[in-house]
């Protein structure tokens, strides 16, 4: 009986300095996190935002089929949402539940576009989290946002090929001048994270994530 009561009440202390038990925060813990109803309803709030921001530049380059055109113009706001969803919930799998909410909607428009969203934000916090193992700093944030475009453009290739039948020398007619515009879409990519990383800061100050 003594036992027992020992054991209640260190899991009563843990439960205490581990604040939420369903948000579990600290770091080492980045894998076992779990996911807040507001966490999910926040991301798919984010992701119907970047939906509209595709709805508004989408249009200015839809009839241009230079390779790696249309991901530049897209960059930024996947860099910046990708950020800011991750400030406000710096667990494994939100960049991807991102990807996933905002491919879903895409899939009605083109299966390629939900397939790339969906592996390029599983590919981008793969690799952010085996460099930083979790979200805990600025950096591994930034990195995995900024990696999602990036990570979009090769498998556009690759799904285009698997889903569309169509081959590489189809789908990157222009090699020289694709692969400029997908060096900007890197760097715009980067340049979005980092913007959103700013607002995410500012937004948790004041108390909105």
């Amino acid at each position: 009986g003594k036992m027992m009561d020992t054991q209640s009440g260190q899991d009563a202390a843990e439960r205490t300095d581990s604040g939420e038990a369903l948000e579990p925060r600290g770091r080492g813990r980045g894998f076992l996190r779990r996911f807040t109803v507001r966490d999910i309803v926040f991301l798919a709030i984010l992701a119907a935002a970047l939906t509209i921001t595709g709805v508004v530049t989408m249009p200015l380059v839809m009839t241009v089929t230079l390779f790696g055109v249309r991901n530049a113009a897209a960059a930024i706001f996947y860099g910046a949402f990708g950020a800011i969803a991750l400030m406000k919930a710096p667990k494994p799998g939100a960049l991807l539940m991102l990807g996933l909410f905002n491919g879903s909607i895409l899939l009605m428009m083109s299966p390629v576009m939900f397939f790339n969203n969906v592996a390029g934000s599983f590919f981008a916090e793969a690799v952010a989290l085996l460099i930083f193992r979790s979200y805990d700093s600025d950096r591994s944030i930034v990195t995995a946002a900024g990696l999602f475009v990036p990570f979009t453009l090769p498998l556009s290739i690759v799904f285009g090929m698997l889903l569309n039948g169509q081959t590489v020398s189809e789908l990157v007619e222009k090699p020289l001048l694709s692969i400029i515009f997908c060096a900007a879409a890197v760097v715009l990519s980067f340049a979005g994270a980092l913007i959103g990383r700013k607002i995410g800061a500012e937004l948790r100050k004041a108390g909105k994530i």
